[in-house]
């Protein structure tokens, strides 16, 4: 087979081998899942909150008085209005002047009790001044008997030693001055005794045959001599013992009074209970300070503003608490919208929120007003009440209303839509584009990435910083189910 032949053979392979890999690129992605991609931008998360309620006749104003006090007569009726400084009820005056005598009667008693901790506190400080100077005397006296102890010790041992060194000096003397003074001897090698002549120095020797009368005599006062120098030595021994014990003595003395002084000289422990009295009948006098007021009124309470009487907490012949007896609504003051959200949007409302209102019947927004008040539904625990206070001449009290709570978060830097995340039992996750070298060449793939959600709403998520880069593609949206390791291709090829 000649080459030309060959070669076309070969040629021909090669087409059927394109063909054939043209159709297997185009099946393969007819197969992939088309993706559309966004990339990571910085922002803010609002929240939108939508609760519904009613305008109410201006703010509340909470009347009271002195608690016990009997209640004589209530003047006014729930939903009646009433004029600035007219009579909303009385008080038993009767019952007003025995409180005046009992409290008077309680801030005397304080002041007495008051006088008698400070003389007690001035008896307790004399006191432990006193025991601190009796312990500063005792430990000088203690130092200065111990001294003078352990000093006549010293001298009385220096006294015994001195004098049993001039009775061995005395000894040695009398031993060089030339007397024929025996010393007793004792030789190990012989068995008789020797003795020493002073004067010669020659050794005289007696056998215990030649022993008699003259012999007596410095045998005498050899044994005279060392009962006189063991007396000496047991007299210096126990000097000797005595100044230790003195020593001894005087540390462990000054030792117990210096502790006594130190005890002494602690500081007193903190007593407020002056301080305490004090506030106690200061609170006293200003308590008796409203009786005496409420008689100057001869028991009556009026209403602080004009308005109107929304609840009478008061009961005739009851005494009252230290809660509100009456509540005012003060027309004069515009109203206020009280709206009922869910407690799971909680978070997302906060004091100062801006809102925005719709009220029944209107397409209008009114807006520039934030929320007043936010507290527990009474009836439903699943509720809050939001409150918001309007000025005068917006809305006539009664009206039904929408209420749209926004509260925008900080800025993030990494907010994606709310579509490219996707959610599991473990947590949340993304899919990223990434290219591959494949066997038919570059492709397209998913990967996996966990991510942690710092905020979301129904459009948008923020996501911890650093998770994802700029540069990184986030698949947002795709033909179909797809998940790490997923073949795609862009939803524009």
């Amino acid at each position: 087979m000649d080459r030309k032949k060959i070669f076309g053979i070969f040629g021909g392979f090669l087409a059927v081998m394109l063909v054939f890999t043209l159709l297997s690129r185009a099946v393969s992605g007819a197969a992939m899942a088309k993706v559309e991609t966004v990339k990571i931008s910085t922002g803010t998360i609002e929240h939108k909150v939508i609760g519904s309620g009613r305008t109410e006749a201006g703010k509340e104003i909470a009347v009271y008085t002195e608690a016990g006090q009997r209640v004589k007569e209530i003047c006014v009726q729930e939903g009646q209005s009433v004029e600035e400084g007219e009579v909303l009820f009385l008080v038993d005056l009767q019952e007003l002047e025995e409180q005046i005598m009992a409290a008077r009667q309680e801030l005397e008693k304080l002041k007495l009790q008051g006088q008698d901790t400070q003389s007690a506190q001035s008896v307790e400080r004399q006191n432990q001044q006193n025991a601190r100077n009796r312990a500063a005397e005792d430990y000088n006296t203690a130092v200065a008997q111990g001294n003078e102890a352990v000093a006549e010790a010293k001298a009385a041992w220096d006294r015994a030693e001195q004098e049993l060194q001039q009775f061995l000096q005395t000894s040695l003397e009398a031993d060089n001055s030339g007397k024929n003074t025996l010393i007793p001897r004792t030789d190990l090698s012989a068995p008789e005794e020797k003795y020493e002549n002073s004067e010669t120095g020659e050794e005289t020797q007696k056998k215990d045959s030649e022993e008699d009368s003259g012999q007596a005599q410095p045998e005498n006062d050899a044994a005279n001599w060392e009962a006189r120098k063991k007396e000496l030595e047991e007299a210096a021994s126990q000097a000797r013992a005595a100044y230790q014990a003195a020593l001894s003595s005087r540390t462990d003395n000054v030792k117990n009074a210096a502790r006594a002084l130190e005890d002494a000289s602690l500081p007193r422990a903190s007593d407020s209970t002056g301080k305490q009295n004090e506030i106690t009948r200061q609170q006293q006098e200003l308590a008796l300070n409203k009786l005496l007021k409420l008689k100057e009124a001869e028991g009556t309470v009026t209403a602080p503003v004009g308005g109107m009487v929304t609840n009478i907490a008061i009961t005739t012949g009851d005494f009252t608490t230290e809660g509100t007896a009456i509540r005012l609504a003060d027309t004069s003051k515009g109203c206020r919208i009280t709206a009922s959200i869910s407690k799971a949007d909680e978070k997302y409302v906060s004091k100062g929120s801006p809102v925005i209102i719709t009220a029944s019947g209107s397409k209008d927004k009114i807006s520039d007003y934030t929320v007043s008040n936010i507290t527990e539904h009474e009836e439903d625990k699943d509720l809050l009440n939001v409150s918001i206070d309007l000025p005068e001449g917006v809305l006539e009290a009664g009206i039904s209303v929408e209420v749209e709570i926004q509260q925008k978060s900080k800025n993030y830097n990494t907010v994606l839509p709310l579509e490219a995340l996707h959610e599991e039992q473990t947590g949340y996750y993304v899919l990223i584009l990434q290219e591959e070298k494949g066997v038919l060449g570059s492709e397209l793939t998913a990967k996996r990435f966990e991510v942690e959600v710092l905020d979301k709403n129904d459009t948008k998520v923020a996501l911890e910083e650093g998770m994802l880069t700029g540069d990184q593609e986030v698949i947002s949206s795709s033909s179909r189910f797809i998940d790490d390791g997923s073949k795609v291709r862009r939803k524009a090829e």
